[in-house]
Order: structure tokens, then C-alpha cells, then sequence
């Protein structure tokens, strides 16, 4: 047989065991899947714990039931959510009771109807029942990003070990990647958990690691007092009363800019007023906001952009300690001066969403202030600190 043979002939054997390990994994998972449905209702816990770009570990403790309902067309079940994160003593409880979905708050008895628009579908979607069939859908369209790996022992159960590359590209020489773990009993044929490992460029302005871990236990089957007057809202329970939109009234254009003094990530003590004479750009934001992820960039440019102009820009986050901060502008190569622990000076400026952002002229008067990101951020911010400059 000569080479070319040779190789055509292992490329057809590679296919052909890919496509039998694709298969492999349909049949276990598809057997699972078979398995939930099966049973009228079921209950399950799980500790979620979940580690953000950046952030520390967030630890979730949660139980599902979850009711099947044929007449609910769309989901197929009506379930019960309840949570507590950290050390919270009473958790919160979200249900969907087939017609509306509802927040219930034990602490004083109230709940809310949601409006936010499917706001059940989401919910769902972290279900089991949720998970399992968006991997069986992922399965049917990208077979060969399928791959069963060797059994494993997790939480000492034996188990089947499949894992889905949902994401594998090579952005600008980095190897991104979202790379779904899922752990099935082999003798129930029970999830026993999930744990999604990524690297992505989406979020923030370098690319960064996160990591999800779901482990259940403590399945519940076919239970006789589940049905649906279980989903009810309890009698006891009461609307809980509207609160009027408060209105954000951010410092007035003109006012003298109040002064401070912080620390920055490198521990250097640093007063507003010692910047007079200067354009200041204060931005309030906190670590884990999405807006404010949005900015770092464009910030970063007009950084550099107005360098030796007589402009800075101060970031403040009004809740982060020095740590995060400190190890948030190192992995995100932020060039401006950056601080942690800004709370009280973030009150004193009226911020109430990240990020929020004042400019300041050189006689030290806040010349303007809003909050968010606009469209072509980094050209309308251009703009106010070029008509500062001409008016220094």
C-alpha cells in the first residue's frame, strides 16, 4: 500500500470513529434525557459556583422542582426555584405556575409578577431539563464537537464523562475556547454535574478565564404531593407594594466639583484638588459590570490619546476592594490611575449604576456628567474633552 493510500485510509478510519464516538455520546445523553422525562416530577439540589472574569467565586445553593405539564406547550413543565447565595438565611423563590411568573419573598411575605419578558424561559434554561436539551440540540448540529473522555469518579460516583466544545477559535494568536463538562451517573443515568471551562475576548479589554461548576445530588422522584396547586401563590402571602422610580440626579454642570482623597491600587494617596489646572475625567464603575467593560478600551485610547494635554482619568469603584482592583487593572493592562474602596465618594457624586462619568474643567467645576455607554463612546468623549482644551 503506498502513502497516499495509506493516509486516505486512516483519515476515513478517524472519521469513522468520530462518528461513532458522536453517536456514543447521543445514545448516553439521549438516555438521560429519557430518564427525566419519564417521571411525572422531580426535585434535585445543586451548589453553583460561578468565577467571572473577574470577581471572586460566587456560590449559589438552589433546589428545582419541576412539575410536567402537557398543556404548558412551550416548556412542557411548571417548576419552583428557590436559592440562597452566600450566607443568606432565607432564599429566594422564583416559580412559573404554567400562566405567570412570579418572585416570592419570604422575609416579609410579598411577591412580584414579573413583566420582564420570558423571564420563565430563562429560568428554564438552568434547569436540568433546560441544559439537557440544549446540549442534545448542540449534539444534533455539531456532532463532531462532541467527545466522549474517559469515564471518571466525581463526588465518588462513577461516571460518563462527555464534553461539548460549544467555542474553539484562534483570535489574533489566542486560543479561545467554551468547553462544556457534562458528568452522568453510570448506574442511574443521572447528571451528577456540569462544569464549563472558557477563555474568551468578549468581555473586557483582554481576554480573560472563566469557570461555571453545578453539582446535584439529593434527586427527589415522582413525589404524591406534587401537583399543580403546589405552584400556588401561599395565602399568606401578599403583592408586595411598588416603589416609585426614583430619579437620578447626578451633580449639576457649573457646581464646584466636591473634593476627595483615596488611595489608589498602588497605595498612593491622591486628592481631586491636587488635578486643578487639569481636565478630569472621573469614571465610577465596578468590577463585573458589563457596561463598564464596555469603556475600558475606548478609555485606554483617549488615555493615551490626551496623554501630554493636560487631561487624567481618575476610575473609582464605589465597592471593590484593593486586591480585586489591583489584580483587575494588571490582567486588563489599564494605564490610568485606578481606585478601590470608593464608595463613600461615589455617594458624595450621586452614582447609582456603573459606570458614571464626570468631567471636570481645569478650575476645577464639573463641566458635565451622564451615565452608560453611548454610541461611538470614544469619539463623543473626544469631542467634550477637545471643546475643554480650546477653552483652557
Amino acid at each position: 500500500m503506498n502513502l497516499k493510500k495509506l493516509i486516505k485510509l486512516l483519515i476515513c478510519l478517524g472519521s469513522i470513529l468520530s462518528s461513532l464516538n458522536a453517536n456514543a455520546q447521543v445514545v448516553i445523553l439521549q438516555s438521560t434525557v429519557d430518564k427525566l422525562e419519564s417521571y411525572k416530577n422531580f426535585s434535585y439540589q445543586y451548589v453553583y459556583k460561578l468565577k467571572e472574569a473577574f470577581g471572586d467565586t460566587s456560590i449559589f445553593n438552589s433546589k428545582f422542582l419541576l412539575l410536567k405539564t402537557p398543556e404548558e406547550k412551550e416548556l412542557g413543565y411548571v417548576f419552583r426555584l428557590e436559592s440562597s447565595f452566600g450566607d443568606m438565611k432565607v432564599p429566594s423563590i422564583e416559580q412559573y405556575d404554567g400562566k405567570k411568573f412570579t418572585a416570592l419573598y419570604p422575609k416579609d411575605s410579598t411577591y412580584y409578577t414579573s413583566q420582564r419578558k420570558n423571564a420563565q424561559a430563562e429560568d428554564f434554561s438552568r434547569s436540568l431539563p433546560g441544559e439537557l436539551n440544549y446540549m442534545k440540540t448542540f449534539s444534533k448540529e455539531h456532532p463532531a464537537k462532541l467527545i466522549q473522555s474517559a469515564d471518571t469518579i466525581i463526588n465518588s460516583i462513577n461516571c460518563y464523562h462527555l464534553v461539548f466544545n460549544t467555542m474553539d477559535t484562534i483570535v489574533n494568536k489566542d486560543h479561545l475556547y467554551v468547553r462544556r463538562h457534562l458528568f452522568i451517573n453510570k448506574v442511574t443515568d443521572l447528571p451528577v454535574g456540569i462544569v464549563i471551562r472558557a477563555r474568551s475576548s468578549g468581555y473586557g479589554k483582554e481576554v480573560t478565564n472563566y469557570y461555571a461548576d453545578e453539582f446535584y445530588f439529593n434527586y427527589k422522584m415522582d413525589q404524591d404531593n406534587v401537583n399543580l396547586a403546589y405552584f400556588a401563590i401561599p395565602e399568606e402571602f401578599h403583592p408586595a407594594k411598588q416603589k416609585p422610580n426614583e430619579q437620578v440626579v447626578l451633580l449639576a454642570s457649573g457646581k464646584v466639583a466636591p473634593d476627595f482623597t483615596l488611595y489608589d491600587s498602588d497605595g498612593k494617596k491622591t486628592s481631586l484638588s491636587q488635578f486643578k489646572g487639569k481636565i478630569v475625567l472621573l469614571d465610577f464603575f465596578f468590577v463585573g459590570c458589563g457596561a463598564c467593560m464596555q469603556t475600558l478600551a475606548p478609555l485606554d485610547k483617549l488615555d493615551k490619546k490626551y496623554k501630554n494635554k493636560n487631561f487624567v482619568i481618575l476610575s473609582i469603584s464605589d465597592r471593590d476592594s484593593k486586591k480585586l482592583v489591583t489584580e483587575f487593572k494588571e490582567s486588563q493592562h489599564i494605564s490610568n490611575q485606578v481606585y478601590p474602596n470608593g464608595g463613600d465618594v461615589a455617594k458624595l457624586y450621586h452614582m447609582t449604576a456603573g459606570p458614571t462619568f464626570y468631567f471636570i474643567d481645569q478650575e476645577g467645576k464639573i463641566s458635565s456628567a451622564f451615565i452608560g455607554v453611548a454610541d461611538n463612546f470614544e469619539e463623543k468623549m473626544s469631542v467634550i474633552i477637545d471643546n475643554l482644551i480650546k477653552k483652557s
